[in-house]
């Protein structure tokens, strides 16, 4: 399917309004043609006096000659004076059907297209909660929201030129161009001789929009995403003194947009008077030609003359939208092609045809001989084999880039095994569908992921139907109950933008609140205490004990101290578990887990 056949296959869904909208516009256009039919009697009326129908035999007009027929008939049984009225009535009319018309096309248009825009977003959005972590972290986030909002916007302008002008300014164009080869088709092939070469050239327009909007657009993408970095990383730019560096940033890229927007209006704007000139030149020939057939030929009557350039001229607004819309489209395809581009990424993680829902955990969590890879040169895990049983609290730990938060990221299924497989109580996590997977798992990471809404909602996310009281209960367990409610509207409490109007250990204790809330069998904990001072992390570890009772817990610690009453301890190196058992039997082998401790705790 072609981009333009695609785009507008966003209309389906509305074809109700939108053929609504399509009779407003043929009415319109043929609204707009009649009152040229109108121009010949009423010249005759008003310069000549004329109760009968002017002379037509000469050259006839095709379709129209009784229309004008009966229009003279009925004009010519009053008086000048009254068939002048009468005429003048019939174009009020006229008119007010016309600009009726156009009121109801454009607003049926208008709420088809922001619908049709509206389907795009929501297709969209779900599209990228089906995409893999791997897919969101290898893009910018500023450039995935350029998709979402600036090509959607792109997008519906190109609706908004498809519907409204080839539609209705089509119509129209064909309308009036119909009245020109009525009025006189000699004078009409004179005129189209330079048309071709025109049309030639606005199409070789259009080609060139297409490709700049595209760059305008990726360049715009860029801009937005060194915005969005520099406000999430606010803090570190004060801090670095990094505030003229951001600014010579991004000002190369706003440069970059202005560079490729000036080029692309650059083209566009010549589109619109290569459209008028042609339309003036062939008026001027026309006009030397008419006057030619009326004056020497007698070939052509004054009226008939007045009715063609008028018609001619009628031409000009459609011909220059038609124009336009070129320079529309182009933009909106080039936009459309990125759309496409997100829309047709197959999601890497997806549930088999024949997954079934996971019981609940009775047994053990299993990992055989799994090894991960994020690309060919970046192998992550080899060979990592373990079990965790139901109701064990399993600790990882290990140097930076060992593999721990990846293990665990395999567990929750945002990867899948490059080789090996997971498996809870022998099901393996690809035969299993991923939201019965998820809805076992807790997780409370380093890395506090809070949103901007209200305390209660924070603690209740993703959960339906949850009472107060099960939402303070969960506070309470979490020590997170006291200072909730200092908060100026308590659980109400706006908490700002990733919770940044809390305190690091008040947003973990509202985090821990959540997984409590949901009540989850398996707990995932990555170093859900690494980034505290000592008082807030006494009492969100409290409340990760809380949270850990009679659960199965795999926790990562960068702090060995938290994890020395873990059942097991498994000792990540580069990518391979190298030892594993209690922290006593640990720390007596002399091993890697030995060196850390000693590391961490040589000061004392």
């Amino acid at each position: 399917m072609t981009a333009l056949a695609r785009l507008f296959g966003l209309l389906r869904p509305h074809r109700v309004r939108l053929a609504a909208a399509i009779v407003c516009m043929v009415v319109y256009s043929i609204t707009s043609t009649i009152w040229l039919v109108l121009i010949q009697p009423f010249m005759g009326v008003l310069f000549r006096g004329q109760q009968a129908a002017p002379t037509m035999s000469a050259t006839p007009m095709p379709g129209l000659v009784g229309l004008q027929t009966r229009l003279m008939g009925w004009l010519g049984a009053v008086p000048p004076l009254q068939a002048f009225g009468r005429l003048c009535i019939v174009i009020l009319v006229l008119f007010l059907v016309r600009n009726l018309a156009d009121y109801a096309s454009q607003y049926l248009s208008v709420s088809v297209e922001q619908a049709a825009t509206r389907d795009l977003r929501r297709q969209l959005f779900a599209k990228l909660q089906q995409l893999p972590i791997s897919y969101l972290n290898a893009r910018r986030s500023g450039e995935i929201m350029s998709r979402v909002t600036n090509d959607v916007e792109a997008l519906r302008g190109s609706l908004a030129a498809g519907i409204s002008n080839l539609l209705k300014d089509g119509l129209t164009f064909l309308g009036t161009l119909a009245m020109v080869f009525a009025a006189s088709w000699r004078l009409a092939l004179f005129s189209f001789v330079i048309l071709p070469p025109a049309a030639w050239a606005l199409v070789s327009i259009g080609r060139k929009m297409r490709k700049r909007s595209g760059r305008a657009q990726e360049e715009m993408a860029a801009l937005t995403g060194v915005l969005q970095e520099n406000l999430a990383g606010g803090r570190i730019v004060r801090a670095f003194g990094a505030e003229a560096h951001e600014e010579a940033r991004f000002e190369r890229f706003n440069d970059g947009y202005y560079r490729a927007f000036t080029r692309l209006r650059r083209v566009s704007a010549g589109a619109k008077p290569v459209a008028e000139i042609t339309i003036i030149i062939v008026a001027i020939a026309i006009a030397w030609m008419g006057a030619r057939e009326v004056f020497e030929t007698h070939t052509l009557s004054p009226e008939r003359l007045f009715t063609f350039v008028a018609a001619l001229l009628s031409m000009l607004s459609p011909v220059k939208s038609l124009s336009e819309m070129g320079g529309t489209l182009a933009s909106g395809l080039g936009a459309a092609d990125r759309v496409w581009a997100v829309l047709d990424t197959p999601p890497s993680i997806v549930d088999a045809p024949d997954a079934r829902a996971l019981p609940a955990l009775t047994d053990a969590i299993r990992f055989e001989a799994v090894s991960f890879a994020y690309t060919s040169e970046r192998q992550v895990l080899h060979d990592v084999s373990f079990t965790v049983r139901r109701g064990e609290v399993v600790a990882l730990v290990g140097t930076s880039g060992a593999g721990k938060s990846t293990t665990l990221d395999l567990l929750a299924r945002f990867h899948d095994p490059s080789a090996g497989r997971i498996s809870l109580d022998g099901h393996d996590l690809r035969a299993i569908t991923m939201a019965s997977l998820r809805r076992q798992l807790g997780v409370v990471s380093q890395e506090t992921i809070l949103f901007h809404d209200t305390v209660r909602a924070n603690i209740a996310y993703g959960l339906s139907g949850v009472s107060q009281a099960d939402v303070e209960a969960a506070a309470r367990a979490a020590h997170a109950h006291d200072f909730i409610t200092r908060l100026p509207q308590g659980y109400e409490t706006m908490i700002g933008d990733r919770g940044v109007l809390l305190s690091g250990g008040e947003r973990q204790r509202l985090a821990i609140a959540r997984a409590l809330l949901r009540n989850p069998p398996i707990l995932l904990l990555d170093e859900a205490t690494s980034a505290l001072d000592t008082e807030s992390e006494r009492l969100v570890q409290d409340a990760l004990e809380r949270l850990m009772h009679d659960r199965t817990v795999l926790v990562i610690a960068h702090r060995l101290s938290t994890v020395q009453h873990a059942d097991r301890i498994l000792v990540f190196e580069g990518g391979r578990i190298v030892e594993q058992g209690r922290h006593e039997d640990l720390l007596a082998r002399e091993g890697v887990y030995r060196r850390l401790h000693d590391l961490q705790f040589r000061d004392a």
